[in-house]
């Protein structure tokens, strides 16, 4: 008698990601960044071959391949899959293997889809969750192709072993591949795969690049953190986040403040601490320091290469009160592009600073313009 399943330890997932992709051999589609592939749209023809995929044991059987789709109306993704226990086949009169044949790219399309005739591979047409309930053997090979014209994205393939998680339990008489009470359970089986999945995704909802915008807010709870959420857009929140454990670690040193304004700035900025300018100014320099930089030693005074921007300015200083010394008193200030003279000059807005050329009247010069003076020769 065959010992049921164990329904913890049953579920195995294999993701075909970028690096799978990289190794297919495909005519028309193009590889994202993100994984997964789209179609070209100046191509005459759409289909992609993979490499095998490695069940681990003979007889494996095969149980459910999804994917998610984007496409244009009258695009239709079509999938073939087919398993053998022997990656070797008998070409010509030659061995050679599946994959010497369906990733050589010089080998003809015609040929490649006759292997997978010749194994009675598996067709799917428009479907994006399938059940390869009729495929068993070691190894499991696919084709992707597309019907029709139009935009197509295929994301998030993924392939599942065994067949199902509820028939093994049963009684041997109840186990007949492809009857009812089969078709009926892979229903359940489905449901708990899903489950499945979400739990193994579980990580995602606590990683700051992948976890929901909702959750963003809850994660920075966890760490401490009192962001302003209607200053900060979706993107500053995950880095943020990211850069939360750094930032935590150096609370109340000038090396907190540094480290926010940096997550969220990438013009120059300045960082005065009104005790370093105060120490080596005198007199009315002294009395000038304390009115730009604060009459505390504590005080704090960030110059931001930036045009004004009061939601910027709100967003951080909110962040870096939380950071900043304890006493420290936090000023943020803009500096918009002016004409620089020295130190303690600027020109206004507008204004320009020109060189200046010596002249000489002549018959032909009846006057200077405002660039040039008349050089003393005497």
């Amino acid at each position: 008698m065959e010992r049921g399943f164990d329904l913890a330890s049953v579920i195995k997932k294999y993701p075909i990601n970028k690096s799978r992709f990289a190794t297919a051999v495909m005519e028309g589609f193009e590889c994202l960044d993100e994984g997964g592939i789209a179609t070209i749209d100046t191509a005459a023809r759409h289909i992609c071959f993979l490499g095998r995929i490695d069940g681990g044991h003979r007889s494996c059987k095969w149980g459910r391949l999804r994917f998610t789709a984007q496409s244009d109306e009258g695009a239709i993704p079509v999938v073939h899959a087919f398993a053998t226990d022997d990656e070797q086949l008998i070409a010509s009169g030659e061995v050679t293997t599946y994959d010497s044949v369906l990733l050589n790219p010089h080998e003809p399309v015609g040929r490649k889809r006759s292997l997978f005739e010749l194994a009675a591979a598996s067709k799917f047409v428009g479907k994006e969750d399938v059940l390869l309930y009729e495929q068993e053997g070691r190894y499991l090979w696919l084709c992707v192709e597309i019907l029709g014209q139009g935009r197509v994205v295929l994301r998030n393939f993924e392939v599942f072993t065994p067949r199902d998680n509820f028939l093994g339990s049963f009684p041997e008489i109840y186990r007949i591949d492809g009857e009812f009470f089969h078709r009926y359970l892979a229903v359940f089986s489905s449901l708990y795969y899903d489950l499945q999945n979400t739990i193994d995704s579980m990580d995602s909802l606590v990683d700051a690049d992948t976890a929901p915008k909702e959750a963003l807010p809850i994660l920075a709870g966890w760490l401490g953190l009192e962001p302003d959420e209607g200053a900060l857009s979706e993107t500053q929140f995950r880095l943020l986040l990211k850069a939360a454990y750094e930032i935590i670690r150096a609370k109340g040193t000038r090396k907190a403040v540094h480290d926010v304004l940096s997550v969220f700035l990438d013009q120059p900025f300045y960082i005065i601490e009104q005790r370093e300018t105060k120490d080596i100014m005198a007199g009315r320099d002294r009395e000038v320091c304390g009115r730009l930089y604060g009459d505390s030693s504590f005080d704090l005074t960030i110059l931001v290469r930036h045009e004004p921007d009061e939601r910027l300015r709100d967003g951080l200083r909110y962040l870096i009160r939380q950071f900043a010394p304890l006493r420290a008193r936090v000023e943020i200030v803009f500096l918009e592009n002016t004409n620089r003279l020295d130190d303690y000059t600027y020109c206004d807005i507008n204004a320009r600073i020109t060189g200046f050329d010596a002249g000489r009247l002549d018959e032909s010069t009846a006057m200077l313009d405002r660039a040039h003076y008349i050089a003393d020769e005497t």
